[in-house]
């Protein structure tokens, strides 16, 4: 007869604490696993916005600092004359500058202005940049019959009233604040005085211009390292726009006010030297300090260096110990900065740029 084979009635408490035990190295390899891979997403993940902030921050800076000092056709920076009331007080809506440097968060050189010199970090450089841009509008008939006339582009050209705009051919250039309510749906521009804020020193340009002529815009923007509304370092740019919001609230919404605004977190330092063309063949013998440079007509290219950090610290990973130099370091006009022994990733990004309108 047949022996039917044995059916199990159960495991045994050997057995039972094997798989225990099995199952706990599973589940602790699984949960370790996650843990490191959420570290290293994080720590991939701030180092991606670190390294676009650095992008963005230096493509917006170089473009600027190429433009500095463009007026136009024409190439010559003191044949722009300024009708914008208290222009000529080294303030931001002062031109008579294409580039000014501030050390070390001290007053802007040359001129001396303090503008914002309050809210840089300390140890930090700051730049401004002044320039007429380009916006493709012709002057078009009638034309200007005396130097007070109002001159004439396209309709529906995109222009505001109050906004500080310019008008250039291949010879000179006028800055003013348009006083018409309606320049881009009449395409007259007009530049009297008695209307908006800060208005028109004189509605007299300079000469009459014919259609040679451009309307270009009034850039002029100040950069510089401040505490940013996150807590931690960021880049912010002082510049000036139309009041649309009446955020003074004075009912004057073409009213132009200068306001700072913080655009990239996590920019910590900037370091700044200028190339000073000293032999007149356009091209930087030697880059200094803003306070070092003896003439800033001269300045025909920009070194800047700027230090990022993440904007979260990680603790998992080690503190950091590196010594960060830009520009190399303080013995070549630059900048040391570390160790700082916190948990924050840092990187170095430097460039050199060409003042166009200088250098060619």
């Amino acid at each position: 007869m047949m022996s039917q084979p044995r059916k199990q009635d159960g495991l045994t408490l050997i057995e039972v604490m094997i798989a225990m035990v099995i199952g706990l190295l599973l589940l602790g390899g699984t949960v370790s696993m996650f843990i490191s891979n959420k570290r290293i997403y994080k720590e991939q993940e701030s180092m991606g916005r670190l390294q676009e902030n650095a992008r963005f921050a230096m493509n917006l800076l170089l473009h600027d600092i190429r433009m500095a000092g463009y007026t136009g056709c024409s190439d010559d920076s003191q044949r722009v004359t300024n009708h914008v009331s208290g222009a000529s007080g080294a303030n931001i809506l002062d031109f008579s500058n294409a580039v000014e440097g501030s050390e070390s968060a001290n007053n802007w050189q040359p001129s001396g202005s303090s503008e914002v010199v309050g809210k840089m970090v300390a140890g930090t450089d700051g730049i401004s940049i002044r320039y007429l841009q380009n916006t493709g509008l012709q002057i078009l008939p009638p034309y200007m019959t005396t130097t007070s006339s109002a001159l004439h582009a396209n309709v529906n050209n995109g222009l505001v009233p109050g906004e500080i705009v310019g008008v250039s051919d291949c010879d000179s250039a006028d800055v003013f604040q348009i006083s018409n309510s309606n320049p881009s749906g009449s395409g007259t521009v007009d530049h009297n005085t008695g209307t908006g804020s800060p208005g028109n020193a004189t509605k007299n340009l300079q000469k009459k211009y014919l259609g040679n002529a451009t309307i270009v815009r009034f850039i002029s923007r100040r950069y510089y390292i401040g505490t940013g509304a996150w807590g931690g370092p960021s880049l912010f740019r002082y510049s000036v726009s139309q009041d649309k919001d009446d955020v003074n609230g004075n009912g004057n919404t073409t009213e132009v006010i200068a306001h700072s605004d913080e655009l990239i977190q996590g920019v910590e330092n900037m370091q700044i030297l200028y190339g000073e063309d000293t032999s007149g063949n356009k091209i930087a013998d030697t880059y200094v300090k803003a306070n070092n440079v003896s003439s800033w007509a001269n300045v025909v290219s920009v070194r800047i260096s700027l230090l990022f950090q993440t904007t979260k610290p990680n603790t998992q990973d080690q503190p950091d110990t590196a010594v960060h130099k830009m520009l190399g370091g303080s013995s070549g006009g630059g900048a040391t900065v570390g160790p700082k022994n916190d948990y924050y990733r840092r990187r170095v990004v430097t460039a050199t740029v060409q003042i166009r309108n200088r250098s060619i």
